[in-house]
């Protein structure tokens, strides 16, 4: 019977919002039993009174950390020392820490140098080399709410005419893939090609994921590596998807009639 892995959940409250933590802990129950849920926060403050009613309902443990010193990290240093008593005192295998600070990167290593499996989540405007410090790195899917835009008066009173609204313009296609990503993509496809002939979406995933952790298929709104492979097609161009004799491994290879 295979173990199932002990997870312990640590979130940073003054960096992530209230909205995601029902995706942090259906992530986190994704890599197995949750046996430590931590939240830290000076919870005078008002900007964290929304996560309060969250602390209840996923029945975490809220530590308290005064800011004794403005602008100095008194959190981030709560919360790694708590990581690290976790670390030598209880039997955890995977960490998911929830923050949006490159300050825990040293801390992320330190856990994976000792075998430990560190999941991130944060939101997508974090810096990519503590993306890339994770095992893996999730990236938030819950947006805020913009602000409804009032209704301007006319200056002439109710009468006044408004102007009439033009068209919006179509929204630009997102650019799921950077030029360096696009790259190092094609290379690593390339060499698999080069080897064998063919270039299976398992080597692709685990050499990517190697140089960007956050290649994982519920980053790109896919829940599988097959969909998220489809997904990227039009970077894709050179290539077509074959399945191998199995039914069901895919891979790629360079087709004769694409360039």
């Amino acid at each position: 019977m295979d173990k199932i892995n002990n997870v312990a959940v640590l979130i940073d409250a003054e960096n992530v919002g209230a909205q995601n933590a029902k995706q942090i802990f259906d992530e986190a129950s994704n890599y197995g039993n949750i046996v430590v849920k931590r939240i830290f926060a000076d919870w005078s403050k008002g900007s964290v009174k929304g996560w309060k009613e969250e602390v209840n309902r996923y029945s975490m443990t809220a530590v308290q950390q005064f800011e004794v010193t403005p602008r100095k990290n008194t959190i981030d240093i709560a919360l790694i020392i708590q990581a690290l008593v976790i670390l030598f005192e209880k039997d955890v295998d995977v960490f998911c820490i929830a923050a949006g600070d490159s300050d825990y990167t040293r801390l992320v290593r330190e856990l994976r140098e000792r075998n430990k499996t560190v999941i991130g989540l944060g939101g997508r405007n974090v810096n990519q080399s503590f993306v890339n410090a994770f095992n893996e790195f999730i990236y938030f899917d819950a947006g805020e709410e913009k602000p409804a835009k009032k209704k301007e008066k006319g200056k002439g009173g109710g009468n006044a005419k408004i102007p009439a609204q033009q068209p919006a313009a179509a929204p630009a296609q997102e650019e799921i893939l950077d030029n360096k990503r696009k790259s190092d993509l094609h290379n690593i496809i390339d060499r698999l090609i080069d080897n064998n002939g063919r270039a299976f979406f398992s080597q692709i995933s685990s050499e990517m994921k190697q140089k960007y952790s956050d290649f994982i298929p519920k980053n790109f709104g896919c829940n599988s590596f097959k969909k998220m492979m489809e997904k990227l097609t039009p970077y894709l161009k050179k290539y077509s998807i074959g399945t191998a004799a199995d039914g069901t491994s895919m891979y790629l290879y360079r087709s004769a009639n694409k360039k």
